[in-house]
């Protein structure tokens, strides 16, 4: 039987203050439309800072710096930056139609300029997840529903144990192929929660369940719990490399599983549906021939949609040049100038530039 618990939000919830950065840009257009920055998080003595989050404050769209503290990100022109990092004060930076950022950020409790600054990846805290799951079950505003096996209505995120209760094995044995998990690693990412609320935290690491369609959280690497789906909107996760992975719940195409955002814009949305099923090795061979696979191996097979915002239509599209001009029929001439300048296959790559160049 799963265990229901509360995730507290202001256990996790960035809270972003006044202004305390600089910044040097340049300036791009002046709509008020979505654009794309670059910029650097350091110290004001000019180190780089890893793992500063950078979000935008109206979209809901975010990203974590990387060792070099840079970044890129998709942003509304007239929007604000919340930043934030381990050890330093958070800020706000107006956007203003600028495409280029240099952020330096104050130390929190300085002294002489200087702070002792901990692992952004291990500041959480030091109780476990069973202690914290137990904790807030005993106080949190739900606990007598929650002891009892009821949902959790607070805010927040609600966590079920990961199924089975056993920690997802990431790293598969040599013999198997593919992974039922969407990454090789946990890694870094955060979630919007169903109240508009961007939830994260450096020292919690995540996972994508392709199987059993769930979103998992650690903070030790030891001990995983599932988050309650119904309080989530969507999550982004990000790879070793930085990438980014954001995933969205679409009930009309898929009430089990998260469907994973290509493409988004005023105009069009793009997303696909990946399940993953496993197959047993069944080689078999009767001395004059063979047939089969002599390995276990998890298959993927991803499903695309294309949603029409002005219009609410959802529709499924394969990776043909016949199925795109039937689904973006309304604005054929755009099609086939895009069409005409890319060539190559229709993959996941294909389709970000399609969806980027449809939504202008």
């Amino acid at each position: 039987m799963k265990i229901h618990a509360l995730i507290i939000a202001s256990l996790l919830t960035l809270t972003f203050a006044g202004a305390n950065a600089q910044t040097n840009a340049t300036v791009s257009t002046t709509q008020d439309e979505n654009i794309y920055i670059t910029g650097t998080v350091q110290t004001k003595q000019g180190d780089p800072l890893r793992y500063a989050f950078v979000q935008d404050k109206l979209t809901k769209s975010a990203v974590y710096t990387d060792s070099l503290g840079s970044f890129t990100l998709q942003v509304n022109a007239n929007s604000k930056l919340g930043v934030t990092c381990t050890g330093f004060n958070d800020t706000l930076i107006d956007v203003k139609n600028r495409t280029s950022f240099l952020i330096r950020l104050s130390y929190k409790n300085a002294a002489n300029g200087q702070s002792n600054i901990p692992d952004p990846t291990k500041t959480t805290d030091n109780i476990n997840l069973a202690t914290l799951r137990d904790q807030l079950i005993l106080n949190g505003p739900d606990a007598a529903q929650s002891r009892s096996g009821g949902g959790n209505t607070g805010k927040g995120l609600n966590v079920d144990m990961a199924q089975g209760s056993v920690f997802p094995v990431i790293h598969q044995k040599e013999a198997t192929q593919g992974s039922r998990y969407l990454l090789g690693d946990w890694v870094h990412g955060y979630v919007v929660n169903s109240k508009d609320s961007i939830i994260q935290n450096p020292g919690f690491f995540f996972n994508y369940d392709k199987m059993g369609g769930g979103l998992l959280l650690t903070k030790d690497q030891h001990e995983a719990i599932e988050i309650y789906r119904e309080t989530i909107k969507s999550f982004t996760l990000f790879d070793a490399l930085n990438q980014r992975y954001t995933f969205t719940t679409v009930p009309e195409i898929d009430k089990s599983h998260y469907v994973q955002v290509i493409s988004s814009g005023n105009n069009y949305k793009i997303y696909k549906l990946t399940k993953t099923k496993f197959e047993a090795a069944n080689y078999v061979s009767d001395g004059v021939a063979s047939s089969g696979n002599n390995f276990d191996s998890y298959v993927d097979e991803g499903v695309y949609y294309v949603l029409d915002v002005k219009t609410n239509q959802l529709q499924p599209l394969a990776l043909k040049k016949k199925a795109l001009k039937q689904v973006f029929a309304s604005q054929a001439d755009k099609l086939n100038k895009f069409m005409a300048a890319n060539s190559g296959d229709i993959d996941d790559a294909y389709l970000v530039d399609l969806g980027d160049y449809m939504n202008k």
